[in-house]
Parts: C-alpha cells; sequence; structure tokens
C-alpha cells in the first residue's frame, strides 16, 4: 500500500520527512519567496514522480534540498489537505538515518525545533495537524466499560497499560455517572502523571477539564452533537470515526486526530461491518487528520497499519485493557 502509484489520480503526492537530531528536535525548513506558501515552516521533501515509491521521493527530494543521503525511511501516517487550488495527499516519513549534515542546499533556511515550538510557526495547513501529535504515542490504550470489569477491573486495566509502556491513555465509561467518573478520572490521571503518559477522558469537556485530564476523546454521538464549542486550547482533542461524513466532522470541529473503525471484526461490536485494511487505507486517503486504525488490530501491528496511512493503532484487550 505504501506507493505513490496508487493515490487518486485528483491528489497530488507529495512525501515529506521527519528528521530527529540528538534532542528529539525535528528539522523544517521555509519555503522561498515565490514558491507555494512562501515564508511558512514545513516538513523538508517534495512532489512523488511518476513511478517513484514515496521512500525514492524522500531520497531524491532530501538529497536536493538538504544535501543529505537518506540511508532509511519509514511511514509515519498519511493526510489529505483540500487548499483552494489543489488536494495534497501528503505522506509523511520517518528518515531514522542519513548521511551529511543537513543545510539549505536551494538557500532555504533551516530550523531544528521541539513540538511545542512548532505551533508558533507559520506551517502549510497540510503540516499543522502533524505538530499536536508527533511527540504522542501512537499506540492509545483504551480502558474496559466498568459496568464488564467493575471500577477495579478498570484501574488494573489502567495499570496494566502504564506497566506495559503505553503513553496515550483512553478513559471511556459512558454510563457511570458524573460524580464517580470524575473521581475515578482523578485516580487515574495520578497514575498516568506518574508514569509521564498523555490521558484522554471520553466524556464532557468540563469533565476533562476538572480531572486535570490532556485532553477530550468525542464518541461519534458526541462529535455530531459538538458543534460550534470549542475545546480549551491546551486540550488535545479526539474523536470516534467511521466513515467520511464523520471524518470531515472531525475536521470541522478542530480534532487532532481519529480512531477511524472497526478495522477488522471484533466480538465487542459484532454487529458493525469491518473496513478491512482496504477500506481503511480508502477512508485514510480521505482524511485530514491523523488516524489511528481501532478494531481488531493490536500493538504489533503499528507497521502494517502506517502501510496503510494509519499513525498509530488502539484497542483495549491487546494493550492491557483486559
Amino acid at each position: 500500500m505504501d506507493d505513490a502509484a496508487a493515490i487518486r489520480p485528483d491528489l497530488v503526492p507529495v512525501v515529506a520527512g521527519v528528521l530527529r537530531d540528538s534532542r528529539g528536535r525535528v528539522l523544517l525548513a521555509q519555503r522561498l519567496p515565490g514558491k507555494h506558501l512562501a515564508g511558512t515552516w514545513e516538513f523538508p521533501g517534495g512532489k512523488c514522480e511518476p513511478g517513484e515509491s514515496p521512500h525514492q521521493a524522500l531520497a531524491r527530494e532530501l538529497a536536493e534540498e538538504l544535501d543529505i543521503q537518506v540511508e532509511s525511511s519509514a511511514p509515519l501516517l498519511t493526510l489529505t489537505h483540500r487548499y483552494p487550488e489543489k488536494s495534497v495527499r501528503l505522506m509523511l516519513r520517518e528518515v531514522p538515518a542519513w548521511r551529511g549534515e543537513p543545510r539549505g542546499h536551494e538557500g532555504q533556511p533551516l530550523r531544528w525545533v521541539t513540538c511545542a515550538a512548532m505551533t508558533e510557526l507559520p506551517m502549510p495547513a497540510a503540516d499543522r495537524p502533524i505538530c499536536r501529535i508527533l511527540d504522542l504515542d501512537p499506540r492509545y490504550a483504551i480502558s474496559p466499560d466498568p459496568t464488564e470489569v467493575g471500577i477495579d477491573g478498570v484501574v488494573n486495566a489502567w495499570q496494566d497499560s502504564l506497566a506495559a509502556g503505553f503513553r496515550l491513555l483512553q478513559l471511556r465509561a459512558p454510563t457511570m455517572p458524573g460524580d464517580q467518573l470524575l473521581v475515578l478520572a482523578r485516580r487515574l490521571g495520578r497514575m498516568a502523571r506518574e508514569q509521564g503518559a498523555r490521558w484522554l477522558l471520553n466524556g464532557a469537556v468540563e469533565t476533562a477539564v476538572a480531572s486535570g485530564a490532556d485532553g477530550v476523546h468525542l464518541s461519534s454521538r458526541a462529535l455530531a452533537e459538538f458543534g460550534e464549542r470549542r475545546r480549551p486550547e491546551a486540550l488535545l482533542l479526539a474523536a470516534s470515526c467511521h466513515d467520511a461524513r464523520e471524518l470531515d466532522l472531525a475536521a470541522a470541529v478542530g480534532a487532532d486526530y481519529v480512531c477511524l473503525s472497526p478495522v477488522q471484526g471484533t466480538v465487542s461490536h459484532p454487529q458493525a461491518r469491518p473496513l478491512g485494511w482496504s477500506g481503511f487505507a480508502d477512508l485514510c486517503a480521505h482524511s485530514s487528520l491523523p488516524a489511528l486504525a481501532l478494531g481488531g488490530v493490536t500493538p504489533a501491528q503499528l507497521s502494517q497499519a502506517r502501510e496503510h496511512g494509519a499513525w498509530g493503532v488502539a484497542g483495549i484487550s491487546a494493550f492491557g485493557g483486559r
């Protein structure tokens, strides 16, 4: 699937690289005057030529732009952005190894920046959603429903997820009364902070703020009802999506990333028709936001998910949720 030739003809295939220095900072390049979106800072890369794979295109572009030789690269995420004049299919790739010292071979300024600093820079609209998720764990552990496992079961599963090394978690307790949910959320939040993990509450924005959550996760129903509301800017916003309409709605409300499901059939949702990896890839080609593959997916399938356009993977039982 990681093939520029498979991109729809109405989308311009563009590949860009994420290069990190020894401090974890990411390299950005500034677009020169006279170019499309001049003055903005972007991940270095460029358009795929006919017949090129994304890796081949990125290696060529970085040799031309940065005077380096890419030794390896791997898919990180893909998304689609529609500018007024064209629609771009952006394929972002991690570049863990290269030879040479990056320099602006075409005279363009370069800058190594932290993920936090990226949000303060003018960037192309297609790159903007990436800034919020680059320093997040691409493995999203979702808590089991307390009506099925009890509160102790949720706490134990949360602890298991943290012990397994997952650092992005979601508390999901759809039928728990608000006051009880707040108590549980604060308890789990303390556990997450002690391990340096980020976590989101599947529920009301107000409860998320009161609990000290790092963000809010909207169910597909909550997404449809979100309307013109805006969450506090410091909070992450994620949403559950199942089709192109919901993906568009998530983008409209300013979500940072989405869970796209179900990829495979699951025992918990036997009535849901699986997308399959091909259907998942087609919806990823529509999304302007980073997407996590959910539904019958395990952490071991992260690379496979990324080959089909995902940023990451999400789940319950396979992620410590029992």
